[in-house]
């Protein structure tokens, strides 16, 4: 399968611009540096909080539900997830391994790298699904590994008010087409995602996180175009104790062309489009959820939610892990069935 050059120039002008911006907000804030805080760079030159007691990054949908709190750390993300046996690509494992980046660069402005990552597919379709001869126990796709995109931006702190425990932070993203065609990545000219997200403590102990955003892709004719929202209900039973429950949801708002070449393996002959793949699996049109844009026909108008049930253990004021179960819970499947993901956070 052939793998056209990305393009990456849109998110190296939004990365100028933006960057601009911050230099600028950095300037501004140097008559307010004190001499024991400077404002640029906080995390490394001074003490501070940069989360609410007793508040913890969420975990579904990791390559796009940013919380609204402006942080410097590695977020190590672990992820198994399996598509549903009779829908989207049938009966197929993937693993991901990823590490998201974020640096404050003043207690305001955060630049933010949130998808990245290597992905291991082990597909399980035969092509005796395809031909009926229970002969053919050949793999229709081949097992494949690879790169995932990039994306970067920036999010800003716009309100931030302690003493009701609430946050609010629009951030602007740019995924980059970087990564490999066999992991259904990249394609297209890359994908610009806006969101705002919010954080508030309405009862002692009490937690609420929720974001809404969408996937803009430069070239919709390759890659799909969506609204996805999340909420994060999570609970501080003790300080090494915080259990949650999160919701997140897809709606598409327009379809791209369907003319993703699948890897296919040598038993069935011939590589094929995503179009092709639906027809002959019987599958209906589907999407790659939140990991990828796979440009599919006919999405216009579907919707996935999803629902997650996890546990935050704060080891300390710096080291947070993570685990949590999702599933698919209504709307289309497409290639979401079940998950579990891992994370162990680390901040300043």
């Amino acid at each position: 399968m052939s793998k056209g050059r990305a393009r990456p120039g849109y998110g190296l002008m939004l990365i100028a611009f933006v960057a601009t911006l911050g230099l600028a907000n950095g300037a501004a804030h140097a008559e307010a540096e004190s001499e024991n805080c400077p404002t640029w760079l906080p995390d490394f030159r001074c003490e501070r909080k940069a989360r609410f007691d007793g508040m913890v990054q969420p975990m579904s949908m990791p390559y796009l539900f940013e919380d609204p709190f402006i942080t410097t750390g590695a977020n190590l993300v672990g992820i198994w997830h399996q598509f549903p046996e009779n829908g989207g690509l049938q009966r197929s494992d993937v693993g991901v391994l990823a590490l998201q980046l974020r640096l404050a660069l003043t207690d305001k402005l955060a630049f933010i790298a949130t998808k990245d990552g290597f992905m291991m597919i082990d597909h399980q379709t035969k092509v005796s699904d395809i031909t009926g001869n229970p002969a053919d126990r050949a793999s229709v796709l081949k097992d494949d590994t690879g790169f995932m995109n990039m994306t970067i931006g920036f999010k800003y702190a716009m309100i931030e008010d302690e003493d009701n425990r609430f946050i609010l932070s629009p951030a602007i993203r740019y995924e980059i087409p970087l990564g490999n065609d066999e992991v259904f990545q990249g394609r297209g000219d890359g994908i610009f995602i806006p969101s705002a997200s919010f954080a508030w403590g309405p009862v002692d102990r009490l937690n609420l996180i929720g974001s809404l955003g969408g996937q803009i892709p430069v070239d919709s004719s390759k890659e799909s175009t969506s609204l996805f929202y999340n909420l994060n209900v999570q609970y501080v039973v003790a300080e090494m104790l915080v259990p949650f429950i999160e919701v997140s949801g897809t709606s598409w708002t327009n379809s791209g062309d369907g003319r993703l070449k699948l890897n296919t393996s040598k038993s069935l002959g011939t590589d094929v489009t995503l179009n092709t793949a639906q027809a002959a699996l019987r599958t209906g049109r589907f999407e790659g959820a939140d990991v990828a844009n796979l440009g599919s026909q006919g999405m216009r108008g579907k919707n996935l939610v999803t629902m997650a049930w996890g546990v935050r253990v704060p080891l300390d004021e710096r080291l947070v892990l993570g685990l949590s179960y999702e599933r698919a819970v209504q709307g289309s499947k497409n290639l979401f069935d079940q998950r579990v993901t891992a994370m162990a956070t680390f901040e300043y």
